[in-house]
């Protein structure tokens, strides 16, 4: 059962609807001349009117749990997942055009690959022409589609990258992945100014190699940031490393940050 509910403010500018308790689907529609950021939870979906909405924070699982109406889609979009099991072709074709529409992006890699196998037909991805901002967040198993979601922004000037554990209990008891990008996304070439890699693992060969695709196939790289866990002696040997890198990009500078 679907209770409708009408939430109208005035000068409400951050909402976050939480039905997580309860669990109990809600159709909740929201009206507003100054909200400028949204947070949906599970088991609710939301008819958003709100003409300054500028980020829209939701999750993906069967269904889409949103619909803008009589205004612009918001500039930034941070999708997560819950659940795609059983999600239809439609749906992900639905998600995939929101995400064409706006700048600033926050995914992971489990959600974009869920969708790029999911496209049975084969048909061509959307290409997201407007999208400069991008903060993705991969395990080492997935990097082998990092090429096809960078491929995929081809205006993009903004990364930051984020490795993080595995959570996947096949994925655990494997080897780690030789990790090599054979294809330097055109995005690299053209666009990209800035890098940030971010890990909460201790993976430093697969680091380095992404540091290293970076490096050598941006030639108008700006700054590249490594945040890294190491510190001492192993802070020192990668940062030697970092700076004996060919660089395609002469003007590029490096910043090796200690995170605990």
């Amino acid at each position: 059962m679907y209770i409708c509910l009408t939430v109208s403010y005035q000068v409400l500018e951050d909402l976050t609807i939480d039905n997580s308790i309860t669990y109990r689907p809600r159709v909740i529609q929201v009206r507003s001349q100054t909200l400028k950021r949204i947070d949906i939870s599970r088991c609710t979906y939301a008819v958003i009117d709100a003409p300054l909405l500028e980020c829209l924070i939701t999750k993906a699982d069967q269904i889409k749990h949103y619909t803008i109406t009589n205004s612009s889609f918001p500039a930034k979009l941070d999708i997560g997942v819950l659940s795609l099991f059983g999600q239809s072709e439609d749906v992900i074709r639905d998600i995939l055009a929101d995400i064409a529409r706006v700048k600033d992006l926050v995914i992971s890699s489990f959600l974009w690959k869920c969708m790029y196998q999911g496209l049975k037909s084969g048909a061509p991805l959307p290409p997201f022409r407007h999208l400069s901002c991008l903060n993705a967040t991969f395990t080492i198993f997935d990097l082998e589609v990092l090429t096809t979601l960078l491929n995929n922004c081809p205006n993009l000037e903004s990364l930051i990258l984020e490795l993080v554990k595995e959570t996947s209990m096949f994925n655990m008891f494997r080897s780690d992945p030789k990790v090599k990008f054979s294809t330097v996304a055109g995005c690299l070439v053209s666009s990209l100014k800035f890098v940030e890699l971010k890990s909460s693992i201790s993976k430093y060969e697969i680091e380095m190699e992404l540091v290293r695709y970076f490096l050598q196939n941006s030639p108008i790289l700006e700054k590249l940031r490594v945040n890294s866990h190491y510190s001492g002696k192993a802070k020192s040997a990668i940062l030697d490393q970092l700076l004996a890198m060919p660089r395609c990009s002469s003007a590029c500078e490096i910043l090796l940050l200690y995170t605990s």
